[in-house]
């Protein structure tokens, strides 16, 4: 009778150890399922809202630094917040489980910085040149689950760079139009290049601060007659020249200049460095070449711009 009893009990015990570990193994397929498909999805989403969050950031920074310089507020400095990542420099909660529940915070890195492009601006009362800084203020991703992205601002314009190509967002402040007077007809050309002056950056997680003060803008030329006037980008590779060239393109279609007479363009790669060139030149309406039928503004807009930490946890 006690032999029986005993035989009972230890096959009640296994049969609890057998539910125990059925049930575990049960928990971990869960878990393993939830961190292989479920995880790298609320990742993903997670990443693609802050991604587009930093293009809104950006657009709101074109918008603030063309105001300041429409209105000439030399002197005045206005404040941007970019949060780098989906961290937002918030410690999570632990546990055994929890951290594998839940999608790895990706991070980022905000930089001013020169990346050694140009913009070279030539006309017939500017020959020898004026050379501008393309300087950037670059927001670099760290994704875990999403395509890298860089956005950027240059010389007025948002633009997006990831592996498989460039756009850009918002076009520069370039103008590029056919205007007439009685039955005269001219092509004007308005540039407002645009410099971030700087040399700080700042990666990881959390919110930082970008602040950027207008300096005395220079106006080079004004409502000037000229007979051509040369516009030439140099950039890190082809691809991204031929990017700059469907920006000019897209400027001087928009202003109604398509007859062929009135400009002409090209895209080049130096053989040896690989930097690419975008290069257009506009002539105006004069079949010579040599009329003074073009009106042309150059005006030089700078920002001292430097980028800060902001604290976190401060109620």
């Amino acid at each position: 009778m006690r032999a029986g009893t005993t035989g009972q009990n230890r096959d009640h015990a296994l049969s609890e150890v057998i539910g125990f570990v059925l049930l575990l193994a049960l928990v971990v397929a869960a878990v393993s399922l939830w961190t292989i498909y479920i995880v790298p999805v609320n990742g993903r989403e997670a990443e693609i809202v802050q991604m587009n969050s930093v293009k809104d950031r950006f657009t709101d920074y074109k918008f603030t630094l063309d105001s300041l310089w429409i209105n000439n507020q030399s002197g005045v400095t206005t404040s941007t917040s970019f949060n780098l990542g989906t961290g937002q420099g918030v410690t999570e909660a632990g546990g055994l489980f929890l951290p594998l529940l839940n999608p790895i915070p990706s991070s980022a890195v905000l930089s001013v910085k020169d990346d050694g492009d140009r913009l070279v601006v030539n006309s017939s009362t500017l020959p020898e040149g004026k050379v501008f800084n393309l300087s950037v203020l670059e927001y670099q991703s760290g994704n875990n689950y999403w395509v890298q992205q860089r956005y950027y601002y240059q010389t007025g314009g948002v633009f997006l760079k990831q592996d498989n190509g460039s756009i850009c967002r918002i076009s520069p402040s370039f103008t590029l139009a056919r205007t007439s007077s009685g039955t005269s007809e001219f092509a004007s050309v308005t540039l407002i290049p645009i410099q971030v002056l700087g040399g700080s950056s700042i990666g990881g997680k959390g919110p930082v601060r970008v602040d950027s003060q207008l300096r005395t803008p220079v106006k080079l030329a004004t409502q000037e007659q000229n007979s051509y006037v040369s516009i030439r980008v140099d950039v890190a590779d082809k691809p991204t020249a031929l990017m700059w060239m469907n920006v000019l393109n897209e400027t001087r279609v928009r202003g109604g200049i398509t007859s062929g007479s009135w400009y002409s363009f090209s895209v080049t790669e130096n053989p040896v460095t690989k930097r690419g060139t975008a290069f257009m030149n506009i002539t105006g309406p004069s079949v010579s070449g040599s009329t003074q039928d073009i009106i042309f503004t150059l005006q030089s807009v700078d920002y001292a711009v430097t980028i800060n930490n902001i604290a976190s946890g401060i109620t």
